[in-house]
């Protein structure tokens, strides 16, 4: 089994991409659905939060594909193409037509299997665009969540938390020169701050990412199963039917089937090479054993004995001449 891991991303987090929305974006694109409508919460938050959702969706295709790829080349080489493959550990090298023809089979196998998975888990990221759940549940917890994060990010905009966090001597010195106008700091709370007017643009975000978050988890899901359904699985199944099929070994003769189990030209060629190869070798022994025969003769003969190396008369080792040698014996002791 192969174990499988995918994540896909649903943003590309990146600041001057397209896809990346703020708060500034989803009040203009409100505002733009809602035309002459009344400024109140309705279908033209909603339409925003479609078109967020379908954007981030796209992202989703090229990794899902790059993860069948991905496996379809892993399964590829274990089988295929690496040195080590699975074919030639099943099957002897001498037969090598068996060989290519079980890769060629197993490599066509794979290839319809990616074909069938890219088309399903491309069908299933179509399906992606229509926005469906029934996991009420998780929509409305995550939107809780990601409504207190966008807040929370907003918020440093907001006027109410900017006077909260003045020091005592910023206040004193707001105090006067709204006192010299008449006015006091109580009358700022009346003025709505910039969160008040982007209450729906922030519901629009918190949503799509509600949403985004629990169709993600479901696209991740699926993704690897249809991976393990449509290559794995039936890999597993199907490759020992498929190979028996394409060899024929129910259909074709036994002298159609006989040609796989033939040598190819390199090991003809090999074996020749080898059997001229020792034909010369066994002509070199011949040549080096008759030699060494005759040479044992001529020394065995009367005529070519004192001719026979090993038999010639060795030089006497140097020593006196007969003279010294009987001045040698004269010299008393």
């Amino acid at each position: 089994r192969i174990i499988l891991s995918i994540r896909i991303t649903a943003y590309i987090v990146n600041t001057k991409s397209k896809n990346v929305y703020t708060v500034g974006d989803v009040k203009k694109m409100i505002n733009e659905a809602k035309g002459r409508e009344l400024a109140i919460p309705g279908p033209a938050g909603y339409e925003s939060c479609v078109i967020i959702i379908a954007n981030a969706v796209n992202h989703w295709h090229d990794p899902a594909q790059a993860c069948v790829e991905n496996i379809h080349k892993l399964m590829q080489g274990w089988f295929v193409n690496e040195k080590e493959r699975t074919v030639d550990q099943a099957v002897p090298e001498k037969y090598r037509l068996i060989r290519n023809e079980m890769r060629r089979i197993v490599s066509k196998m794979l290839d319809h299997y990616k074909i069938k998975c890219v088309d399903e888990v491309t069908s299933l990221w179509k399906m992606e665009k229509s926005e469906f759940t029934t996991n009420e549940h998780y929509m409305i917890t995550n939107r809780r969540k990601y409504r207190a994060l966008v807040d929370k990010i907003v918020s440093g905009n907001d006027l109410d938390n900017k006077l909260h966090t003045l020091d005592n001597q910023s206040k004193a010195r707001l105090d006067a020169i709204l006192g010299s106008l008449g006015l006091s700091a109580e009358k700022l709370k009346l003025i709505p701050s910039s969160s008040t007017f982007d209450d729906e643009a922030i519901d629009t975000i918190a949503g799509a990412l509600a949403y985004i978050r629990v169709a993600l988890k479901r696209f991740q899901d699926v993704v690897p199963l249809h991976i393990l359904f449509h290559m794995i699985d039936r890999f597993d199944k199907e490759c020992e039917d498929v190979l028996k099929k394409e060899f024929g070994l129910f259909q074709k003769s036994s002298e159609e089937l006989h040609y796989f189990f033939q040598e190819d030209s390199r090991t003809e060629q090999r074996r020749e090479n080898l059997r001229r190869r020792k034909k010369r070798q066994e002509r070199a022994l011949e040549l080096i054993l008759d030699h060494e025969k005759r040479e044992r003769l001529r020394c065995t003969s009367s005529a070519g004995y004192n001719a026979c190396p090993q038999n010639a008369k060795k030089p006497e080792p140097p020593g006196f001449t007969p003279e010294e040698n009987m001045v040698v014996q004269q010299v008393p002791r």
